[in-house]
């Protein structure tokens, strides 16, 4: 049994989310059927941690031999569905979760990620989100076990109107431990010599202490990802372009090569191009692990018709 932690019912949603997606649902019986084969009907913690390395093949199975605006759109779509279905298979049991829309994440979160421009508050450029809970007790019971106070010192109902009240929860859980968060960034694009221009602005931004425009800046109502536990913006490409086209001094290649948390593809990692998928969890969220990698995913394969039965793995 998976213990119904804040992470794990976030979980679940945002994996759900993936689902509503026209793009994901669409490509998803072709997907299931080429992940059912490389998983195999003996799989274990290796076969689905070694998904990131056949992720791009089991994506570009689905596509479509036209290049029209609609199509590329679609097409972002279901990589970004694709990828955050993945990131959470390997994060379930863990603080970590992906996700997808960021009306999801706790109000301060949202808020130290944003950039502002005067008075205009601009999204961040990110396709998925990954939160590594802090180590602490409120996020590691079971979320129905919360007794969390409220700022005048009344409790907050666990349920509210029929259902379990998350985000009151989680924006006050944030408010309290907010240094002691972890968060991701990570953007997806399917092309990646169209897109690489995007990740390196941004990284730009984030990285920027101040800026010479004093009308730009990070963070709104005092929450700045400096204050973090720790940050990264990480770019996740099919791509759909030749991969021989991609050398170590592609100009492509080199826009991303400084991101904080990492360039990845979904094929094996190659030497100074990109990295595995797989690689993020060692890389970026390590501390989401009770244990290593391997023996978390082992843990939770046996939930994958049960609890986790959502993934639609079975």
């Amino acid at each position: 049994m998976v213990t119904q932690t804040l992470s794990e019912h976030i979980r679940r949603i945002s994996v759900e989310s993936c689902f509503e997606l026209k793009a994901f649902t669409t490509g998803w019986t072709t997907w299931k059927g080429r992940i059912n084969t490389i998983l195999g009907t003996q799989y274990d913690e290796n076969d689905i941690l070694n998904l990131g390395d056949n992720l791009s093949d089991i994506f570009l199975s689905t596509r479509s031999s036209g290049r029209t605006q609609d199509s590329l759109s679609g097409g972002g779509y279901g990589w970004e569905g694709l990828v955050c279905w993945y990131l959470n298979l390997c994060f379930a049991g863990t603080r970590a979760v992906a996700v997808r829309k960021t009306s999801n994440l706790p109000d301060p979160l949202r808020d130290c990620i944003s950039v502002n421009y005067g008075n205009f508050r601009s999204n961040t450029e990110s396709d998925i989100v990954i939160i590594v809970f802090p180590n602490q007790s409120e996020f590691t019971i079971d979320k129905n076990a919360l007794s969390v106070s409220n700022s005048r010192g009344n409790i907050i109902p666990n349920i509210k109107r029929r259902k379990f009240n998350y985000k009151e929860l989680v924006n006050r859980l944030a408010e309290l431990h907010f240094d002691d968060f972890e968060l991701g960034v990570i953007q997806c694009k399917t092309n990646w010599n169209d897109n690489a221009q995007i990740p390196m602005l941004w990284s730009m931004i984030y990285e920027t202490n101040t800026f010479a425009n004093s009308s730009i800046s990070l963070g709104r109502n005092n929450y700045s990802m400096k204050d973090l536990s720790k940050f990264s913006y990480s770019f996740m490409t099919v791509p759909t372009n030749d991969l021989s086209s991609y050398k170590q001094n592609s100009t492509s290649v080199n826009r991303v090569r400084n991101l904080t948390g990492g360039n990845y593809w979904g094929f094996s990692t190659s030497s100074s191009i990109a990295s595995s998928i797989k690689e993020i969890y060692n890389n970026n969220f390590r501390s989401a692990f009770p244990t290593n990698v391997r023996r978390s995913i082992a843990n939770i394969i046996s939930e994958l018709n049960n609890d986790l039965d959502y993934f639609d793995l079975t």
